[in-house]
């Protein structure tokens, strides 16, 4: 059962830390506006429009990214007080033990922690969605694909030059190449498409193909046909050539597990950033309680003079979490490191330091 003194500091957390992500969360809006203000002036949005449409979606983005600062933030904040108000040496000297002190501040990082889960598995595909389809249309972003493979389904193996997957219009150079698996198992080359350009739009499978070779491997020969223009359906759409990898983030639990078997198939290159999705979004929210433990260490007994050092050092802990997750998030997605591992190594490497910290807090 929880006690009064349970009560009091589990209200004290939560409190801190809705004032805390809403203070920080304007602050953010506020730079955001001033950065793209330009691009939302050419939109003729109104401005609930662009709440509706953009920031309802951004706010939540930002505030999940953000969470594990928040609440080591909240828990230190909380605990310095408590220790500053000699409350913290009220409660031990009754003979409640340390481990039982910790239990009110885990409960209320608990709630928090049912909130984030509810987040990342709930309200961020949708928001992501809104954040997305906002920037795609009024704003500016990296979006042309150069020199890609890759393998669009057994057997069929597409290349082109360049692809813009945000108008998602048109392909250069495209060239299709259709393998045939032989009774001795082995792959032979059967036929190839290529076209200058290939039209088409990003509902459909139909192309219109401009400057069009097209070579059959057969018994007795080669055969090339040639065609000034080709209107046909492809096995594949424009959708299917590549993608912003954001918007992996749109996507919801079932749809992530179901889109990296199908790229897995592919072979495709963004199959590690779905994986890394997938593990972070039960990940991220476990972490609040390794920050929690960390938070109550290093705050827990400081003199008066080391109060700023004891909030420097949870924000330099948070922010080394951060380079570590980033850190292992290249490594995955370049170097081939397991991308389970990469998820969850900088929350071990936090869980080691927060052990350490609990082990030399005085009790």
């Amino acid at each position: 059962m929880l006690k009064t003194i349970d009560k009091y500091i589990i209200k004290k957390v939560l409190k801190t830390f809705v004032f805390s992500i809403l203070a920080v969360l304007c602050i953010i809006v506020v730079f955001d506006i001033s950065e793209k203000i330009d691009d939302f002036l050419k939109t003729n949005l109104s401005v609930l429009d662009l709440v509706t449409e953009y920031y309802s979606g951004f706010v939540v983005y930002i505030g999940n990214m953000f969470f594990p600062l928040f609440v080591l933030i909240t828990i230190v904040m909380v605990t310095l007080k408590l220790n500053q108000r000699s409350e913290i040496t009220a409660i031990l000297s009754t003979g409640i033990s340390f481990n039982r002190l910790l239990l009110p501040f885990f409960v209320a990082v608990g709630v928090i922690v049912a909130f984030s889960f509810f987040i990342n598995f709930v309200m961020l595909p949708k928001a992501n969605q809104k954040r997305l389809a906002f920037e795609n249309v009024h704003t500016n972003y990296a979006s042309i694909l150069s020199g890609v493979h890759f393998e669009i389904e057994p057997g069929t193996i597409v290349s082109y030059k360049s692809y813009n997957f945000k108008e998602m219009k048109s392909v250069t150079e495209l060239w299709i190449d259709n393998y045939e698996k032989s009774d001795d198992n082995v792959w032979k080359l059967k036929s190839t498409l290529n076209a200058n350009y290939a039209y088409g739009d990003s509902t459909t499978t139909f192309f219109s193909l401009k400057n069009v070779t097209e070579r059959y491997l057969l018994d007795n020969g080669d055969s090339v046909v040639k065609h000034l223009s080709l209107d046909t359906n492809l096995t594949f759409g424009l959708k299917d050539l590549g993608q912003r990898n954001e918007v992996i983030s749109t996507m919801y639990y079932d749809e992530l597990l179901a889109y990296r078997d199908k790229e897995k198939g592919k072979g495709s290159a963004i199959v590690p950033y779905v994986e890394i999705e997938i593990y972070s979004r039960t990940a991220n929210p476990l972490s609040l309680f390794i920050l929690a433990l960390l938070g109550v260490c290093i705050s827990i007994s400081p003199a008066r003079s080391k109060v700023g050092l004891t909030i420097l050092l949870g924000i330099g802990s948070v922010a080394l979490y951060f380079v570590f997750n980033r850190f292992a998030t290249v490594y995955a997605t370049n170097s081939g490191l397991n991308t389970f591992l990469a998820v969850w190594i900088p929350n071990i490497i936090l869980l080691v330091f927060a052990l350490y910290l609990y082990w030399r807090t005085p009790k």
